[in-house]
């Protein structure tokens, strides 16, 4: 990139809680996050435990009619959708720039040109609450069965008239671009696990173009609901083991059993560095580069050998003119689904080349759960906090590495940070793979 590009403001929210930090300090200690699903009844399904959000205040520093806004629309906004709001929220009033006083007749952020201010969310597709179809489809319903004639005749009319807004996955970009007046690029990549980092590509490439002064990219996702569940458990993707969910998650382990459901969002404001040291803000860290790919694996699988994973491994470190050998960690997806782990794998150790063999590998996962697209962004956060122990934590209950990963796991006790160059990984199955390196504590 030929502009330097600084990180200026972030906002996290994660099982372990609100906030970068909370999820350090839930890394560092090794504590697991991960419990019993409270959201619904799960009694129905083989997997009934997941990685939720704790309460939260969605208006916390806002001003009063930004939360206004909040309040009124909660009611069109799914669980994804309201955790993607917040946590863009907090990424900016973490940046230090002015809110405004709304009493003084000021905009909000009245220092900013708002046509310079844009907004990229990865997310997923959301499914609809089952409780907004169920009316609905009773009265379409004919003799205990559903009836397509019936949904037109009467169903229809039992939905919420702005039922479609509420599960839109673009609906992150546009409430945030609403609540902040952000005119300036705006975009929505539905990219499932690799959404969050793909964004943080792509408002790179839109400020090293100096098409914006200011862009937040984020990423949000909520994988506990009765829909979700259903279908990653017909696509036995989750793990089954339901009695000990502290340990069920385990990432690059022999006895890996595949994902935790799990819910987050995170958000990083991004500027120029010589437009942050103008305004003397807080610099968390530098991105140096990114890159992406695409499996051509399948719908349903991964690439085998890894290809997707290492191509994007390998634009970002092209991208950041860094060699393998100068990281001082990654920290890689680790989903502890088994195909998913070993082409993420089989990728790394492609790209690393000898690297791979003392490059530290590290994964959050078995602390957090699986939150899709929040996933990538929520782990650079994590790590720039992390950055200053001057070590890389262990990968949480991953007791008995896989032989074959040909890596560096960091297991059992941290190691060393030998660099301030950090890459963070993701990859979605059957679909996009993104990497980034950034440089922490510039």
């Amino acid at each position: 990139m030929d502009r330097r590009i600084v990180i200026t403001g972030m906002g996290v929210l994660s099982p372990a809680g609100v906030g970068p930090g909370a999820l350090a300090e839930a890394v560092r200690r090794g504590r697991s996050a991960l419990g019993p699903i409270t959201r619904f009844d799960p009694a129905g399904f083989p997997s009934r435990i997941a990685g939720e959000v704790p309460e939260y205040d969605p208006v916390e520093g806002l001003r009063k009619d930004q939360g206004r806004y909040v309040k009124k629309n909660a009611k069109v906004m799914a669980r994804d959708i309201q955790l993607a709001l917040a946590a863009a929220g907090r990424a900016i009033l973490d940046t230090g720039l002015p809110l405004g006083d709304p009493n003084a007749g000021e905009p909000v952020l009245p220092t900013i040109d708002h046509a310079r201010f844009g907004v990229i969310f990865g997310s997923n597709f959301i499914p609809s609450e089952l409780d907004d179809l169920a009316v609905p489809v009773r009265a379409s319903s004919e003799d205990g069965q559903f009836s397509l004639k019936g949904w037109g005749e009467h169903g229809i009319a039992q939905m919420f008239p702005l039922w479609l807004l509420k599960y839109l996955p673009n609906m992150h970009a546009c409430h945030t671009g609403v609540l902040w007046d952000a005119q300036g690029p705006s975009n929505s990549l539905t990219c499932s696990d690799a959404g969050g980092l793909l964004a943080l590509d792509e408002a790179c490439r839109i400020l090293d173009r100096g098409d914006a002064d200011l862009m937040l990219a984020a990423g949000g996702e909520c994988r506990i609901s009765p829909v979700v569940l259903m279908r990653y458990c017909l696509l036995d993707r989750l793990v089954t083991s339901n009695t000990d969910p502290a340990s069920a998650c385990r990432p690059f382990d022999e006895a890996r059993g595949g994902w935790v459901v799990a819910e987050g969002a995170a958000a990083l404001m991004l500027e120029s560095l010589d437009a942050a040291q103008a305004r003397s803000a807080t610099i968390y860290g530098e991105v140096l580069g990114t890159g992406a790919g695409t499996t051509t694996a399948g719908v349903n699988t991964c690439d085998p050998d890894g290809r997707a994973v290492a191509t994007a491994v390998t634009r970002a470190l092209d991208a950041a003119v860094v060699e393998p050998a100068d990281l001082g960690a990654v920290l890689a997806h680790g989903t502890a689904l088994e195909s998913q782990d070993r082409s993420e794998t089989a990728g790394l150790a492609s790209a690393l080349g000898p690297a791979a063999q003392t490059v530290p590998v590290t994964a959050t996962k078995g602390v957090t759960g699986h939150m899709g697209a929040a996933s990538g962004l929520a782990d650079l956060a994590a790590m720039v906090v992390l950055a200053s122990d001057g070590h890389v934590p262990p990968i949480l209950n991953c007791d008995r590495p896989d032989p074959e990963t040909g890596l560096n796991l960091v297991t059992g006790k941290p190691q060393p940070l030998a660099s301030d160059l950090i890459l963070v990984t993701t990859n979605a199955i059957g679909g996009q793979t993104a990497a980034a390196v950034i440089r922490v504590n510039p």
